[in-house]
């Protein structure tokens, strides 16, 4: 019955989760279970959010052999969610060959692609290609708008039509294809864009895709530090998504509460650069754990100057509303889950019916 399988499992990762923050104070007693990797920081958009585009590109970028050797590490054999980010991933001209070594070293792995559909054939290559050698990908398209409120936003005239026409082709092949691949679209909540969220729902639930709201961040991967794109009350816009732990953080943070909590960073999860650099994540992006170029995963993982990340950057974090930070640590600790089940008990029974 779907109901106990489900309690087993709450039950179950109740208790793995409660091992893992005892496990979160010992040296390199974690291994990561996800990766977001950073292909390039080379990008063809224009965002308003973002000043990726604007800064130095990268000029030695670690090659497909590389990766593939880095990713044969013991420290890797857990990994079972791979983001590939930029930048713009699809200007790198051999992501069909690092997509293809990745799943033949971590064959069990999704693999998610993150895109701002600028360069939509490219895109629908790399796809059909991963597809073809039995990849399941997930495809996360950005949508800030619709129509010219998109390419305002993105910085780029005809974005928001390529994004569109990107997006129905994927949907195809999904239907070709069915749990093989995820489409879904993305949208930066800010000032900037509160008049769009509410068109964006309807759009993605019009054609039929997932919609992931995200929180504008500020940070050194960004380079986008003071542009303070947050300064209106965005309660209304939070409160009318669908209830989660990261909701009930957003509306902590906007009340100016502390949203500090037990991160995972370098422990189940971290961040991989072009250059090699092996860091926590967007908020601590230049907090460097080792460079692959130098040294093994394993022989980073369990080194001094990864430890002094962990324990000078990472449990000390004042906490973020990064989606994936803060999921992924809530996903280990599963604490954040059981107070908001206890908090929200008709979601919980939905939750237990696998509704």
């Amino acid at each position: 019955m779907p109901i106990l399988k489900n309690l087993s499992n709450g039950l179950k990762n109740t208790v793995l989760g409660i091992s893992y923050l005892l496990r979160r104070s010992t040296k390199g007693s974690l291994r990561p279970k996800w990766l977001v990797f950073e292909v390039t920081d080379r990008c063809n958009s224009r965002c308003t959010h973002c000043n990726i585009w604007n800064t130095p590109n990268d000029k030695n970028p670690i090659t497909a052999g590389e990766i593939i050797k880095a990713l044969s590490d013991p420290l890797f054999r857990d990994l079972r969610y791979i983001q590939i980010t930029g930048g713009e991933p699809v200007l790198r001209k051999d992501l069909e060959e690092i997509f293809l070594g990745i799943h033949k070293v971590l064959p069990k792995a999704i693999l998610q692609l993150s895109t701002n559909a600028l360069l939509p054939d490219r895109v629908l290559k790399v796809v059909r290609t991963s597809l073809e050698a039995g990849i399941t990908i997930y495809v996360g398209v950005s949508i800030d708008g619709i129509g010219e409120e998109h390419d305002k936003i993105r910085g780029v005239k005809g974005n928001f039509e390529k994004a569109d026409h990107l997006l129905k082709e994927l949907v195809k092949l999904r239907d070709k294809y069915g749990s093989q691949l995820l489409v879904s679209g993305g949208i930066v909540i800010s000032d900037l864009t509160l008049h769009s969220v509410d068109p964006v729902r309807a759009y993605a639930k019009q054609i039929d895709i997932e919609l992931t709201e995200a929180w504008y961040n500020e940070c050194s991967f960004y380079g986008n530090e003071g542009k303070n794109d947050i300064k209106s009350n965005l309660t209304e816009a939070i409160l009318s998504q669908t209830p989660s732990p990261l909701k009930d953080l957003w509306l902590k943070d906007l009340k100016g509460e502390s949203i500090r909590f037990p991160c995972f960073a370098m422990h189940t999860f971290c961040l991989l650069k072009w250059s090699g650099d092996i860091v926590p994540c967007l908020t601590h992006f230049n907090s460097v754990g080792g460079n692959i170029r130098e040294n093994t995963p394993t022989e980073i993982w369990n080194s001094k100057q990864m430890q002094d990340v962990r324990v000078n950057k990472v449990h000390n974090c004042k906490g973020c509303l990064n989606s994936w930070g803060a999921g992924w640590s809530f996903e280990t600790s599963y604490y954040k889950y059981v107070f908001f089940y206890l908090k929200n008990p008709g979601f919980f029974i939905k939750t237990l019916r696998g509704k």
